[in-house]
């Protein structure tokens, strides 16, 4: 009966990155938070362009056309939900 010897190499584990973890979650953080704050941003802009559409429409009430045309800018502005 003969014997064979079968040696196997077995790769030595990888480490992780010490700081991939952490900057992974740091990143991702990030990203929300800038969202978040463009997010709100936007919506103060779109806010105070309503605002001021309302108000060229109510300074030129003098020409009918002009204001309705404003108002319905800023009508439209809100139902598209900017």
């Amino acid at each position: 009966m003969s014997t064979h010897i079968a040696k196997f190499m077995v790769p030595p584990s990888v480490a992780v990155p010490r700081g991939a973890a952490w900057a992974s979650r740091l990143f991702e953080s990030l990203l929300r938070t800038g969202n978040t704050v463009w997010c709100a941003l936007e919506s103060a802009g779109q806010a105070r362009a309503r605002r001021e559409l309302l108000r060229l429409a109510e300074r030129h009430a003098d020409q009918p056309d002009f204001a309705r045309q404003l108002r319905d800018a800023a009508n439209r502005a809100v139902m598209r939900g900017d």
